[in-house]
């Protein structure tokens, strides 16, 4: 099977390189995805020296900090080699990055075989840590033959309703990792029914539960407001929304502005680049709207479309009410809930949260959100936002069952540098 992904990636190459040149996406960046990197000295500090950990987006990048947090409390002086698939997850790495012993980078174009070995070989990691669900068959096959060992950190696995021949090509991603350190014991039950050797895995919890919010006093909030015209006004943040559900929450928002005029609302879509689709949506509705990258808000703006990666904290930050997206979406199941909850945040949570299960459980247990139907919205939102002191009680709740979930990024830092080889000396 290996063999063939080789033989097909070669075949395929040319058209690699094409859509790549022509993607927007993959443009940026392109000299680094094909391990050419501008500031080569950087990687020479580093190299032979580093642990390379991966994370495919902003989501997974954000995992990184307080991962390599924990390392540096063991090992001070340890350095780092961070990589990430898109422009989003890249610009998360560059707010830490800066660091001396830190280089960040775009991961190898397509798991190219001769590109990941010319990765591989430049930096001579210590070890190799990807996070949640990426498994690269040549990046792991091309570290295993340099002695180098990988782990899988924060995994989950979704067997149920699956193909079986999609299951076994799951196990084969994954037979190169020495260690799969998943989110909860049901997602290690889930390893190890599709094949995973039990011996492999370890429940570490979910990092996310570990990020370090910063919570804004008043007078910060107040002035974030003030600059988007909005002194005052009570706030409604829908956040990390798909296809459908905008149009669900606007017509639940209208409403919401029939019973009290005075509320405003942040409509962050997951894909900044459907700005126009959405703010299409927001003026079919009758609704005034701005786009926050035109930087042109005004006093009586309704809407906000937050169309810039990175500031969607800053939005829960400020709200007096948080929608949860992804939770009225059946394929998605849910986006990062603990965001909100450590904020203290009030959330409204649609009926599918597969992709946040054990989050969602321990909030349950603590009755840290509300949860609804695509039919209730309306109805949950108008009572929500009618009621101050419940939502203070919900937004406490949250913050409680979000700090019980903590220690994850701990647990999994020291399986991290128990994995180092035995030749490593701390400088």
């Amino acid at each position: 099977m290996r063999l063939l992904y080789v033989l097909l990636l070669t075949v395929l190459s040319p058209l690699i390189y094409s859509y790549a040149a022509l993607s927007p996406k993959l443009r940026t960046g392109l000299r680094e995805r094909l391990g050419m990197w501008p500031a080569q000295y950087r990687l020479r500090q580093i190299a032979g020296q580093a642990i390379w950990l991966h994370g495919v987006s902003a989501g997974e990048a954000k995992l990184l900090e307080p991962l390599i947090r924990g390392i540096r409390q063991r090992l001070p002086g340890m350095r780092f080699f961070l990589t990430t698939i898109t422009s989003a997850g890249r610009q998360v790495l560059d707010q830490f990055s800066a660091d001396n012993g830190i280089v960040s980078s775009y991961f190898p174009l397509g798991d190219l075989p001769w590109i990941v070995r010319r990765f591989v070989r430049t930096v001579r990691p210590l070890l190799f840590v990807s996070t949640e669900a990426e498994a690269w068959p040549n990046l792991l096959a091309e570290l295993k033959r340099a002695g180098v060992k990988s782990l899988l950190v924060n995994a989950r696995v979704y067997p149920a309703g699956k193909p079986r021949w999609r299951l076994a090509l799951t196990k084969e991603l994954l037979r190169d990792f020495e260690r799969i350190l998943c989110q909860s014991a049901a997602f290690a039950h889930a390893f190890a029914s599709i094949g995973v050797p039990p011996e492999k895995l370890l429940v570490s919890g979910n990092i996310k539960s570990d990020a370090a919010l910063e919570v804004w006093p008043q007078a910060r909030t107040e002035e974030f407001k003030s600059q988007l015209g909005w002194e005052g006004r009570p706030v409604l943040t829908a956040g990390s929304t798909h296809p459908q559900e905008e149009e669900l929450i606007l017509q639940a928002f209208s409403c919401l502005r029939i019973q009290d005029p005075r509320w405003v609302l942040a409509l962050t879509p997951r894909h900044p680049e459907r700005r126009k689709e959405v703010a299409a949506l927001v003026e079919k509705h009758g609704l005034s709207c701005a786009l926050l990258s035109s930087k042109q808000t005004f006093p009586g703006m309704e809407v906000l479309v937050v169309d810039k990666m990175g500031v969607l904290m800053d939005f829960y930050r400020i709200a007096d009410l948080v929608i949860l997206g992804g939770t009225f979406s059946e394929r998605i199941g849910g986006h990062n809930i603990l965001e909100p909850a450590s904020l203290a945040r009030p959330v409204i949570v649609g009926p599918h949260t597969d992709s946040i299960r054990e989050q969602v459980t321990r909030l349950r247990q603590e009755e840290g959100f509300v949860e609804t139907s695509q039919e209730q919205l309306a109805t949950t939102l108008l009572a929500l936002a009618a009621e101050p002191q419940r939502r203070a009680t919900v937004g406490a709740n949250a913050r409680r069952a979000a700090e019980s979930l903590g220690g994850a990024a701990d647990f999994t830092a020291a399986a991290i540098t128990e994995m180092l080889p035995a030749s490593y000396s701390a400088p």
